[in-house]
């Protein structure tokens, strides 16, 4: 095993941006035309496609081996229990965030916002279960591999923890092209990477995601995240003492916090199947992109 100087600079913040520029190329030219085709078989195919694929490949290009770097370790019942109780009691802070942003941002905003509310409530009310799966499964993997698996070590190497939280957060609110929405996802994302930061495994973060997906999908389901309904009070009141609590917590994960090497295994022979993983993602690209041409 090298744990050299080499091996340490292997990958940073330049691979975890390069590689989110592919994913964001792939979620546009593979994952819209899928998606309009067909939103559940889509929304699986852009997370395997569009968001795990490029992670993998720059691992793999890297020579490295999956399992040691994105933390496939396994965790403890302690931790996962803990997970779950986090995504549950993050909920009303997120409803403050949203709503927060839901009073101040302009109408423009705020209509489309309330608009894909709407949709999503007639998606989830015609196809309730294969959505559910979906939220809780697909998207939990493939974004918990990206972000808290690949990209969190990659941008905490070059900036520290804190500021590899925080872009981390940043770069998986983005994904959702949601303006309203965006400081409530940045919240999770930052929930979602302490939790990988404090146990050095990602499972606890992809069932937390899991939890956090399957309440929102509940909430839909339930009529719940009706635009026209703003939160109660005391769930806005009880999202303000929770992120109290949230912010204490993050400091005492991130400081004082003695910073380790990430090892970083070697893996020979990893290259080809990254170029293979790289044909599949360009051979979707492009048909992605036909498709695309061919509706406008």
């Amino acid at each position: 095993m090298e744990t050299g100087p080499m091996t340490e600079r292997r990958l940073g913040a330049g691979s975890a941006f390069l590689a989110y520029g592919a994913l964001l190329l792939g979620f546009i030219v593979i994952g819209v035309p899928v998606q309009q085709h067909n939103i559940v078989a889509g929304l699986w195919l852009t997370e395997a496609l569009a968001i795990a694929l490029p992670a993998v490949a720059v691992i793999w290009f890297a020579g490295l081996r999956l399992g040691p770097y994105l933390g496939l370790g396994a965790p403890t019942a302690w931790q996962l229990l803990v997970a779950v109780a986090v995504a549950a009691m993050n909920q009303p802070i997120v409803s403050l965030l949203t709503f927060l942003a839901h009073e101040g941002l302009p109408a423009k905003l705020v209509a489309d916002f309330d608009a894909k509310q709407r949709m999503l409530d007639g998606v989830f009310a015609g196809q309730a279960m294969p959505m559910i799966l979906t939220v809780a499964i697909a998207a939990p993997l493939g974004e918990e591999l990206f972000f808290r698996g690949f990209a969190l070590p990659a941008l905490r190497r070059s900036f520290g923890p804190l500021l590899a939280v925080l872009v981390s957060g940043v770069l998986f609110s983005a994904l959702h092209l949601d303006p309203v929405g965006f400081i409530g996802l940045l919240e999770i994302g930052v929930m979602l990477a302490l939790l990988r930061v404090w146990t050095g495994s990602l499972w606890p973060s992809v069932v937390a995601h899991a939890v956090n997906n399957g309440i929102a999908g509940a909430a839909f389901m339930m009529g719940f995240e009706d635009p026209d309904s703003p939160p109660p009070r005391w769930v806005l009141l009880l999202g303000f003492v929770l992120l109290i609590a949230f912010v204490v917590l993050a400091a005492r994960v991130l400081w004082p916090r003695r910073e380790e090497p990430l090892v970083e295994k070697e893996a020979s022979g990893r290259q080809r199947w990254a170029w293979a993983l790289s044909a599949v993602w360009a051979v979707s690209a492009v048909l992605g992109a036909l498709q695309l041409l061919r509706h406008h």
